[in-house]
């Protein structure tokens, strides 16, 4: 197990030093003020790591906050984790999304993200459901499969829920995981998407094309 000089020394270490170094921590072996989780990922460049690389920076964090919940994704700043993705690799974000609890914990956050960056000025009294759904899930027992969530709008706010709830959804939209990240960090929008075959849309077109008005998702740093 690093010593504490190691684990301190942890927001100044790249590539694959730090994910090493960040495997190799026992997660009852340090305290939440020891660790800037930020701090961790600012440092983590995916540009110096391997296809593996952001899979292991993010399962090392998911193993580490499933004993200290106060440590993990839900910790970094919007900035930072929309940097952190788009500066993988398609190939890196493949290799996330081939591990089904990363798969599920990635989602979940950035759903949650979702729901903290609406804009309850332009959503005013609007009241619709978005349907996701999400290809290469497993809601068949194959990969073959979606995994869905829902976006409810209504007073001022959004809601997300994971599953069909039931009823009719404004619009039901079909994207990959890696599309909806690239869709929700600002590096394209629901129309090149749709223009290019990457997106497909059931429902009400015109208010798919401007989903992302009613978010306020922070860009990547440059």
């Amino acid at each position: 197990m690093p010593d504490n000089a190691s684990i301190d020394a942890l927001p100044s270490l790249r590539g694959h030093r730090l994910i090493e170094t960040l495997e190799a921590i026992e997660p009852t072996g340090f305290k939440r003020a020891e660790l800037d989780t930020d701090a961790i990922v600012r440092a983590a460049d995916p540009a110096q790591l391997d296809k593996s690389g952001v899979r292991r920076l993010l399962d090392a964090l998911h193993r580490i906050s499933a004993a200290v919940p106060s440590f993990g994704l839900g910790d970094v700043e919007s900035t930072t984790f929309a940097t952190l993705i788009a500066a993988s690799s398609r190939a890196q974000l493949d290799a996330v999304f081939a591990a089904p609890e990363l798969r599920t914990a990635l989602l979940a956050e950035t759903f949650r993200r979702m729901e903290r960056h609406v804009r309850a000025d332009r959503v005013g009294q609007l009241r619709a459901v978005v349907r996701w759904r999400l290809t290469g899930g497993t809601d068949n027992g194959s990969n073959g499969g979606y995994d869905r969530y829902e976006c409810h709008f209504a007073d001022g706010g959004c809601t997300v829920r994971t599953g069909a709830t039931g009823g009719t959804p404004r619009t039901t939209i079909t994207v990959s995981p890696i599309d909806f990240l690239r869709l929700t960090t600002r590096q394209t929008s629901p129309a090149v998407l749709f223009v290019t075959g990457k997106l497909t849309v059931k429902g009400d077109l015109g208010f798919a094309a401007g989903l992302i008005r009613y978010f306020d998702l922070p860009s990547p740093k440059a």
